[in-house]
Formats: C-alpha cells, sequence, structure tokens
C-alpha cells in the first residue's frame, strides 16, 4: 500500500513538473536546453553526492559494478530522457500541460509495435486492447480543447520515441545493476537512479560549456522548480518500484494523466489562463473519462 501511495505521489510531482515547464516554455519562448540543461545539472549534482550511500555492497560471490557496462547504458538512458523532455516543452508552446500528460501515454502503442517485431515478446491480445483503448483517449483528448496544431503532434510523436527509447535503456541499467547488488530491489534501484541522473549532470555540464550558463532569473525561477519536481518525482517513482515492483509502478505512474487534468483545472480556475485554458464541463469531463481511460489501459497492459 505505501508504494502504491508513493507512486501517486511520483505521478503527482510529474505532473508539476509538466506545469513548470509549460510556464517556462510560453513566459520566454527560449529553446529548451535553457531550462533542462541547469535542471539536470542539479540533479546531477545530488545523484553525484547520494551514490556513495547507494553504491553495491562488496560481498562473496556478488560482481562488482560493471562500469564499462553501466556508464554508456545510463547515458544512453538520461541522454534519451533529456530529448523527451526537450520535446515535451516544445509541444507545451502549443498544448496545456493537462492534455499533454496523458497524451504522453501514446508511447505504449510505440512499445506494442516494436514489441511485435520481437520473438516471443509480440502483444497479447489483452495488451492489444489496451493499446486500442489508449488511442481511443488520445482521440477524445485532441477534440477537448483548442485543436492541436501539427507541430504538436511532431514534437509529441518525438517524446513518446525517446522516453520509449529511455524506458528501454532504464530497463538495461537495471539488469546491471541487479547483478551488482544481489538482486535487493531496493538497492538496485537506488544505485540506478543515482548513476543515471549523474551522467545526466555530466552532460548538463557539457552542453553548457558548449552553449553556455543561463542566467540567474532562469536558474532560481525556473529551472529550480522543475529540477526539484522532477527530480523528486523519480525519487518517489524508484522507491515505488522498490516497494511495489515495476507493474503496479508503471500502473500508479500512469494516473499523471488524471492528475494532470485536475491540476490544470484548478491553475485555470485560479485566472493563470496563460497556462491552462479554461473549459466548460463537458470538455472537463471528457478529459477527465480519457485520462481515466489511460489508467485503465495501463492497468491491462502491464498486469497482462
Amino acid at each position: 500500500m505505501n508504494g502504491i501511495v508513493i507512486g501517486l505521489l511520483a505521478a503527482f510531482l510529474q505532473s508539476c513538473s509538466y506545469l513548470a515547464s509549460g510556464r517556462y516554455a510560453r513566459e520566454t519562448g527560449r529553446p529548451a536546453w535553457t531550462l533542462l540543461a541547469p535542471a539536470f545539472f542539479v540533479s546531477g549534482i545530488v545523484s553525484l553526492s547520494a551514490l556513495p550511500f547507494a553504491m553495491p555492497e562488496s560481498a562473496p560471490g556478488v560482481p562488482a559494478p560493471d562500469w564499462s557496462r553501466l556508464i554508456p547504458a545510463a547515458t544512453l538512458c538520461v541522454a534519451f530522457c533529456i530529448a523527451g523532455n526537450a520535446a515535451t516543452v516544445r509541444m507545451l508552446r502549443h498544448v496545456d500541460a493537462s492534455r499533454v500528460s496523458p497524451l504522453l501515454a501514446l508511447k505504449v502503442p510505440l512499445f506494442a509495435v516494436a514489441y511485435s517485431f520481437v520473438p516471443k515478446s509480440a502483444p497479447t491480445a489483452a495488451q492489444w486492447l489496451a493499446v486500442a483503448l489508449v488511442v481511443v483517449s488520445a482521440a477524445l483528448l485532441a477534440g477537448a480543447g483548442r485543436r492541436i496544431p501539427r507541430a504538436g503532434w511532431g514534437w509529441l510523436l518525438c517524446a513518446c520515441v525517446f522516453f520509449c527509447l529511455s524506458d528501454r535503456c532504464i530497463t538495461w541499467c537495471f539488469d546491471l545493476s541487479r547483478e551488482a547488488c544481489g538482486g535487493s530491489l531496493l538497492r538496485y534501484t537506488a544505485f540506478t537512479l543515482c548513476v543515471v541522473y549523474s551522467c545526466g549532470g555530466v552532460l548538463s555540464a557539457a552542453a553548457m560549456a558548449a552553449l553556455g550558463v543561463p542566467d540567474r532569473r532562469t536558474w532560481l525561477r525556473h529551472a529550480l522548480p522543475y529540477a526539484a519536481a522532477w527530480y523528486c518525482a523519480m525519487v518517489a517513482l524508484f522507491v515505488c518500484f522498490a516497494l511495489s515492483g515495476l507493474v503496479l509502478g508503471n500502473i500508479a505512474q500512469s494516473t499523471r494523466g488524471l492528475l494532470s487534468v485536475m491540476l490544470g483545472w484548478l491553475v485555470a480556475r485560479a485566472g493563470r489562463t496563460d497556462m491552462e485554458e479554461r473549459v466548460g464541463a463537458a470538455t472537463m469531463l471528457r478529459r477527465v473519462a480519457a485520462a481515466a481511460l489511460i489508467v485503465a489501459a495501463m492497468a491491462l497492459y502491464c498486469v497482462e
């Protein structure tokens, strides 16, 4: 039960991160890297500081971490994650965060199509039904508010592809970390998180060295709030994985779409129509139904 509660907290914090990045995209119009580089740099500093405490303990018969494989896997994982977030920030210029968050579930059909070409990994009939539910929910969301322009759909596709690749790499990192942590779920999830985001810090530092360091206002007003929301969401998600397992963790994470819809409604009610459009009851119900459908689809896909 604790794992599910923490998973819901992760979903809520991730929804907050979309609001923060959406505000940045609309207020400044600056390139996504000016937000993501400082944010992932801060996350990298925190992860690098915590890494010594998450290191696997040496024990007879337990191999040491294979850094020659783990570092490339972690670097690819966080690079794809940053790319996915960059595409999401670009999409947030055109689409409200309350619609972007559930629409990111379209990575499920991409996963299903990709795995259908992998021997003995093809989706089951129930999983294809889950894919169909995700597509239906996306169609509902497309008509629940302002028209989504072609550029928005294009950035959504890019985000889903990059997040799919990041998820695949995180599975690879988990497998490598599990070997060194003796199978302890709590230990290898913490170790993986620290290694992945430490690599993200290095990539971000390199990006700022090449492209320039954003101004102080960007750090304080935008990057730090975004980093706090995103990184705390990842910590909570990994703790959820450790307590409840990967299947229930993914289902809990899928509630971010429903939570984003509710947060968007509250933001619009508070008068911040620059961040979220104010919609009528019928449109709001349509968004809630679509987001709830995605949660059901994720449960069907993961449990199956």
